[in-house]
């Protein structure tokens, strides 16, 4: 009785007089509308992931805001009858309304255009379009009321002429929009972008999207469904990690006071203060322990303020925890590298006659677009395989989508769930057979398919075996880039540079000596097995093979497609492939981009190249009988070896581009050898590691622009005051919408040695932006403009006109970058920012000068785009008009 009566009393304080609720509910019998006719203006051509660079036709005529409906006005369009469209009439179909909320389902399609003819020319490039949609938007009420706005499907939408980018392309309704709008009608201009990749490649093509409109309830939202939390196995939580997303719904800050559990049920710690701004999502992290494992519902109170007032509100936050046996597959948590809590599924090893003393290795399964890794579909994949003699992980990415295909963001998830493994083993008290936590066998399905050609080709010293079952190549041979504005070939060749570490089929050189089982269904339509087809081929070109099975008839995804007897084999042979067995052939090659995403291969992992505008390249042969390598390079400026990821004895001697051989015959200590290249082409073994400095490009900030994502902590934006709050709550909600990623929004960020995480800093103006090192090639200039030094030494400037937006990486010290948005004037800061890393294939470069013909052209209005070398200066092929 006394702990009933005791939350009683606890829930009895909460709503009281005494403690607000987060909920201060508004007024009672209010209610919103929106249309079921929408007008319709389209289709307009538009490439592969290219909206994010404006490319918008109307924009040249003043934009889709400045038009009215008119069934009689033509506009020009690659696509309709005649080389015009014009305005047409949509049904939009209720899904549901109530007083507190509305939401409408509208499909596009325009059955006018030829649609079969132009893919039978262009292929899925053909299937892809733009259009815009306007409707209305009526708000019932005496007073102005904070509205939630979801959109699925959408990337860019205006609300009476205000411009919003990001949206929820892939409908996650992790981060909707919050507005406070006033009675009345309200119009919705919404850009459509259809994509093949989220959206398939039927004919004719469609596009679905969802508008969802709510009432805020709530001054704090706290989304308690969307909870990551660990499960519970054989009464011992599995970790300690969670996370909850708060959104602020209110017109001030909110500062989180702190975290209490109710009636004892568990301990819970949390790092407050912790602020929201306006309108900002976040997910709030915690630390749970000594939870009772009878209890079925879990109850917290959150505590914060608002604004300058000290009165303290309090809302109720629900949880259950799952309960799961220790062999059945269930949720761990642990921190991504930029701070955001995660979660994997794991399976721990089933298999039988297993000594306590035996590591086995680690399978990692990568699931493919869209899915949840504590799905059904995913979780149970692998049931029936019951004698897998591994840990059988199922990462999640962070996101449904993998945060960016399985590359920077999603990889270092991957990582992240490797490394928390041991912990697990602490917490369950496990005494099975312990982990090889460097024994890689990667499968995954589709999208984790293309993820597994990844993990060989970035990450091939920890890869024992690979299984990519109907994965695609690479994002650029998926749906390619055809119906791009047409561009200059070497501003092209820029933007393909920045995709470059996605080019998988670069890097098969890489896949020499690891097995490789190929799995594809023969009518696949939705990753069509040409890519499988492709690989085999470029592997077998190499000089390597893989063992190749196409099924036919079947299609993309099955009931036991990661089961077949194929796959079944590739588990079974876990036990008998491992680092005994030495997988690097005595003669072997390492491909590398400029990337921070590359690991060892044959022990030797590349530090710098001599250019970012073209990979490096190093063609090794041992001479096992002398004991000395003989390695050729290309466009190598800096290496090292690690002993301890050699699957070879550490040579006698290396012999580098011809030059006398360099004896390591008094370095059988060490466990990293470096070796760097003069500027007389001549190479020297070194052990002086003060090269790594804030002069020198290296580590996590080799890359594009999404080096950014690269962060030890979350990624802080940096806002100069009210003119870019707006711009950094953007920013800052389409990088939890698309990676799950906690931005903290702030005026100042301490950037010394003792700070970890990358900043993104917005500045508004020419006279905004704090003087850069005098050495760094781009600077602001109130009088010259947006300058740029090139490789021969000549500064090029661009004048400050209305419009001109640019973005560029900086270093910071400790191996971290700044990523700097400008804009002369606020169009020209909304083109910056919406280059900064959302959606994968876009093809930001390290720095770029976007002009006002961006909003039509997209990136052929670019007027400087390239990249940094090892020592921070521009590189030779960058483009500067």
């Amino acid at each position: 009785m006394h702990g009933l009566l005791k939350r009683i009393l606890w829930l009895q304080a909460i709503f009281s007089n005494k403690q607000t609720r987060c909920s201060d509910r508004l007024i009672d019998h209010n209610y919103m509308d929106l249309s079921t006719k929408w007008q319709v203006l389209g289709p307009f051509q538009i490439g592969t992931r290219e909206a994010t660079w404006g490319a918008d036709p109307l924009t040249r005529l003043g934009g889709f805001t400045k038009l009215s409906y008119d069934k009689t006005s033509k506009y020009y369009s690659s696509l309709g009858a005649n080389g015009t469209v014009g305005w047409t009439l949509h049904e939009a179909k209720t899904v549901t309304k109530n007083e507190d909320s509305v939401e409408v389902a509208i499909t596009f399609q325009f059955p006018d255009v030829d649609w079969k003819f132009l893919q039978s020319i262009y292929g899925w490039s053909a299937l892809q379009f733009q259009a815009w949609a306007r409707g209305d938007f009526l708000i019932h009420a005496s007073e102005p009321r904070a509205v939630v706005i979801f959109t699925d499907n959408v990337l860019e939408f205006f609300i009476d002429g205000e411009s919003y980018f990001g949206g929820d392309f892939y409908a996650y309704r992790r981060a909707p929009l919050v507005l406070q709008l006033a009675p009345g009608t309200h119009r919705f201009d919404v850009r459509l972008v259809r994509d093949v990749r989220a959206m398939g490649g039927n004919l004719p093509p469609s596009l679905r999207i969802n508008i969802k409109a709510e009432f805020a309830a709530e001054k704090l939202a706290v989304s308690s469904d969307k909870m990551i939390l660990p499960e519970m196995v054989d009464g011992k939580l599995a970790s300690h990690l969670g996370s909850v997303p708060v959104r602020n719904d209110s017109d001030d800050w909110i500062e989180i006071i702190g975290l209490e559990s109710a009636e004892n049920q568990f301990s819970l710690e949390a790092n407050t203060p912790w602020r929201l701004a306006p309108g900002q999502s976040r997910p709030l992290n915690f630390h749970i322990s000594n939870v009772n494992s009878v209890d079925e519902r879990f109850d917290f109170l959150l505590n914060f303020v608002m604004g300058e007032s000290s009165f303290l509100r309090s809302c109720v936050v629900s949880f259950h925890i799952t309960k799961r046996k220790l062999l059945e597959p269930h949720k761990y948590t642990f921190l991504h590298p930029s701070g955001t809590v995660s979660y994997a599924i794991l399976q721990a090893p089933r298999a039988f006659n297993m000594t306590s003393s035996e590591e086995l290795p680690i399978l990692l399964n990568l699931h493919g677009a869209g899915l949840e890794a504590d799905s059904d579909q995913v979780r149970h994949m692998l049931d029936s395989a019951t004698n897998i003699r591994a840990w059988t992980v199922f990462p999640t990415g962070v996101t449904p989508w993998s945060g960016d295909d399985w590359h920077t963001w999603g990889f270092a998830d991957v990582r992240a769930a490797v490394a928390a493994l041991p912990l697990w083993i602490e917490e369950v008290g496990w005494t099975g057979p312990p982990i090889a936590l460097d024994e890689w066998y990667v499968s995954g399905h589709s999208n984790g398919g293309q993820g597994t050609w990844f993990a060989l080709s970035h990450q091939p010293d920890s890869v024992m075996a690979a299984a990519p079952v109907s994965g695609y190549s690479s994002i650029q041979a998926y749906v390619p880039y055809q119906f791009w504005t047409e561009m200059e070939p070497g501003l092209m060749a820029v933007l393909q540079n920045s995709l470059v570490s996605y080019r998988n089929e670069l890097f098969v050189d890489n896949f020499a000596g690891i097995p490789i089982l190929q799995q594809h269904g023969s009518n696949d339509d939705n990753v069509p097995i040409y890519h499988s087809r492709r690989l085999r081929q470029l592997i077998d070109g190499s000089g390597w093979s893989s063992k190749y099975v196409e099924l036919l008839g079947m299609g993309h995804w099955f009931e036991g497609t990661m089961t077949t007897e194929a796959m079944c084999s590739f588990y079974d042979d876990i036990s008998t492939v491992g680092r005994s067995k030495t997988t690097v052939p005595d003669n072997f090659s390492i491909v590398v981009p400029s990337s921070g995403d590359m690991r060892t291969r044959g022990g030797i992992q590349v530090d710098q190249l001599i250019s970012p505008d073209q990979l490096g390249r190093i063609n090794v042969v041992q001479n096992k009988k002398s004991g000395k390598w003989s390695l050729r390079t290309s466009n190598i400026r800096r290496f090292h070896l690690t002993r301890s990821k050699l699957q070879a004895k550490l040579p006698q001697a290396i012999e580098i581009d011809g030059s006398h051989p360099i004896s390591l015959s008094h370095e059988r200590t060490s466990e990293q050898l470096s070796f760097v290249q003069s500027s007389n082409s001549s190479w020297s073994m070194t052990q002086d590691e003060h090269w790594r400095c804030i002069s020198q490009r290296y580590g996590s900030q080799l890359g594009a622009l999404d080096a950014i994502l690269r962060t030890t902590g979350p990624l802080m934006i940096q806002s100069q005051g009210s003119n870019t709050l707006k711009t950094a709550l953007q920013v800052s909600r389409n990088l939890y919408q698309y990676f799950g990623a906690d931005c903290p929004i702030t005026e100042s960020v301490d950037t010394d040695d003792t700070f970890s995480s990358n900043v993104i800093s917005i500045y508004e103006g020419a006279d905004t932006l704090p003087k850069i090192s005098p050495t760094f090639p781009v600077e602001v200039d109130a009088t010259k403009g947006v300058c740029i030094r090139n490789a021969a030494g000549r500064q090029q400037c661009y004048p400050l006109t209305a419009g001109v937006g640019a973005l560029f990486l900086h270093p910071l010290p400790m191996e971290r970058l700044q990523l700097v948005v400008w804009g002369s004037d606020e169009a020209g800061l909304r083109s910056a920012s919406r280059l900064i890393p959302m959606l994968t294939g876009v093809g930001q470069a390290d720095f770029i000068v976007a002009g006002p013909e961006c909003s039509w052209k997209g990136a052929a209005g670019v007027m400087a785009a390239g990249f940094f070398d090892a020592s921070w200066n521009v590189s030779a092929a960058s483009y500067m008009k």
